[in-house]
């Protein structure tokens, strides 16, 4: 998973040490929160059974946020279900003026070409990318000393 590349100074203690938000019959979830933001990374697949709690959870996690990366990269499986729970975790995010950066991996990419031909889900190539946007958007991380 690419969460482990990210740099320390990016969270404020203890926020770097990643925290293990929920496991699904088939994904785990964690999350790293900085001062403004967090980044949620899933491992496994998004399906039908848990992408509704999957949705829930990102959507209490973005209460709480000015930013939000979801990296979706390592994902073996995300199904039309998934992609639509995407789909309300974007509008959320645009209605509460929450910066979402979505890292895609083969499996999700696999799907947007099907369901998002038009590119309404805003994806970064990786987590470095997005955490660089972050900084650019005037919505500093900020360093740990």
């Amino acid at each position: 998973m690419t969460t482990n590349k990210i740099s320390d100074n990016a969270f404020a203690t203890p926020a770097s040490e990643a925290t293990h938000a929920w496991q699904s019959h088939t994904a785990d979830f964690t999350v790293h929160w900085g001062r403004t933001g967090a980044v949620l990374a899933a491992n496994g697949e998004i399906d039908a059974a848990n992408a509704g709690p999957f949705a829930d959870y990102v959507k209490r996690c973005s209460d709480c946020c000015e930013w939000l990366i979801l990296d979706l990269s390592a994902l073996a499986f995300i199904g039309t279900v998934g992609f639509s729970a995407l789909q309300a975790i974007n509008a959320r995010c645009a209605k509460g003026r929450i910066q979402l950066m979505v890292i895609p991996g083969l499996a999700l990419t696999t799907v947007l070409r099907i369901c998002d031909p038009d590119g309404r889900l805003p994806l970064v190539k990786s987590l470095e990318d997005a955490l660089a946007a972050v900084q650019k958007s005037g919505r500093p991380l900020h360093a740990v000393h």
